[in-house]
């Protein structure tokens, strides 16, 4: 009889113990596959939306070159345009001609030896808010006043206060008229004129 004794605390008799099973592996393997396709499914659905936007700036790029092109265009088109040069010498000219007349009306040179700076003096002097002239028309016996007012109550004062100025005192005013336009509905239009005309 052979007796024999086995020592079972060697090390290759102990229990070897596996830091993960295949099991474990395998779930953590799939786990780590989830999680990076849902981290690549974010990063396209970002990409996407970073392309999208992409696409509206070059539309708005796009879109603002063409404006500016088409500015830039309008803008050459009015410069070269000769009817503006023509319609700033065409006003150069109606400002040297008031220019003219206002300087010869000042100097009397018209009508009578005193001219007409006593008339527009006194024409000058009616302070009735609300109420302009449009046209004056001043001869040696003639006169003629056209205005507007924002109320028809405020004529017959404007109209006091003319009569009061010495200037316009011997004058029979023969037309007297007074009209509201349907298309300027908000003033009310006034004449006011002797009977002699002046040859035009």
């Amino acid at each position: 009889m052979i007796d024999q004794q086995i020592n079972l605390y060697q090390e290759r008799f102990r229990e070897k113990r596996l830091l993960l099973s295949a099991k474990q592996f395998g779930s953590l393997l799939v786990i780590m596959l989830m999680g990076i396709g849902g981290w690549s499914s974010l990063l396209q659905t970002e990409l996407d939306h970073a392309s999208q936007q992409n696409l509206v700036i070059k539309a708005n790029q796009e879109k603002i070159i063409d404006e500016l092109n088409s500015a830039s265009a309008e803008l050459a088109r009015l410069l070269a345009d000769s009817r503006i040069d023509q319609k700033i010498a065409g006003l150069s000219r109606e400002i040297s001609a008031r220019k003219k007349v206002l300087s010869f009306v000042d100097a009397n040179q018209f009508g009578s030896g005193q001219g007409f700076s006593p008339y527009l003096v006194a024409l000058s002097s009616l302070d009735v808010s609300n109420v302009w002239l449009d046209e004056i028309v001043l001869g040696e016996n003639y006169v003629r006043l056209r205005g507007s007012a924002l109320s028809a109550d405020l004529i017959p004062e404007y109209f006091n206060r003319f009569s009061e100025e010495a200037s316009f005192q011997g004058h029979r005013f023969h037309i007297f008229e007074i009209d509201r336009d349907n298309a300027s509905s908000w003033k009310v239009d006034f004449e006011i004129a002797t009977e002699e005309k002046i040859d035009e």
